[in-house]
């Protein structure tokens, strides 16, 4: 009998270690579950829809991010750009933020219920997008955080590079069954090519002005600038365009108002930017 309960003591300790195994950082996919499962996850950019090559953006072109799993699984996006800036896309506060994925369906970032767009905004280089499925929900509290005066949809990440990345998630992974997770990376290039426009200061400044030469069309900086005020919690409301000028109108908490003016100098790639903020008394 005691042999009995000795050899089911040690079957059952070899069942649990052939199915938990620790997860393999990598340079190339950041972190690999060693064991191939059953279950499987695949990310791709609207450009490569392979998933296989590295497309080239510029700064103020949309991009689109593309996931699919062969069963129902909780997805992670994570991406990580040149300078090692890691931002968590999914889940997050947006109208199609929830990362629960049916099994064989497309999910992509931002969807067409979103009335936003996701646009390139810089450092020029190769920026790798982690899509990292689970067959159950997460504990992310260590790696992102909602906080409760959060002015955005996403996420606080408070890890930083490819590296402390793949460190936390490995944490994360590991008490999984090594049959419950996977994960799968896309790359694409942001163009150095093209200069990125300035980034607005993110204060309550009346008024803010910029002028730089780019080869972005009107709209593509127009759209640049308005993201990066939507990214500060405005909203957009009427925008008007006209010859070399598109003007747009926003909306903040508590009566604070934006106008957005982007004109383009008359056969230049010379830009005038300005954003006057105002607040109602």
């Amino acid at each position: 009998m005691k042999h009995f309960l000795i050899t089911a003591t040690i079957a059952a300790a070899a069942s649990v270690a052939a199915a938990q195994t620790t997860p393999t950082i990598s340079s190339q996919s950041i972190i690999v579950n060693p064991v191939k499962p059953d279950l499987q996850v695949n990310v791709w950019t609207a450009k490569d829809t392979t998933g296989t090559k590295v497309p080239t953006y510029v700064a103020g072109e949309h991009i689109t991010l593309n996931v699919k799993t062969n069963q129902d699984a909780y997805v992670y996006l994570f991406n990580v750009d040149g300078k090692g800036n890691v931002d968590l896309i999914l889940p997050n506060r947006f109208a199609s933020g929830e990362n629960f994925v049916r099994a064989n369906t497309t999910k992509a970032f931002p969807s067409q219920q979103d009335k936003f767009t996701f646009d390139i905004a810089g450092p020029a280089g190769v920026n790798k997008v982690l899509a990292l499925a689970s067959k159950t929900k997460l504990n992310l509290d260590d790696i992102a955080q909602f906080k409760a005066d959060q002015k955005t949809g996403f996420a606080t990440v408070t890890v930083s590079g490819q590296t402390g990345l793949a460190q936390a998630l490995s944490i994360v992974v590991k008490p999984l069954p090594s049959k419950d997770w996977v994960t799968d990376v896309a790359q694409y290039q942001i163009s150095s090519k093209v200069a990125t426009p300035p980034v607005p200061t993110t204060t309550t400044t009346t008024s803010w002005k910029s002028t730089f030469q780019s080869t972005l069309s009107l709209r593509e900086t127009y759209n640049f600038y308005a993201n990066q005020l939507k990214a500060q919690g405005y909203v957009a409301g009427l925008s008007t365009t006209s010859p070399g000028q598109m003007t747009g109108d926003f909306t903040y908490e508590q009566g604070v108002t934006a106008k957005l003016t982007v004109k383009r100098r008359a056969q230049s790639m010379t830009y005038d930017v300005v954003i006057q903020r105002q607040t109602k008394s």
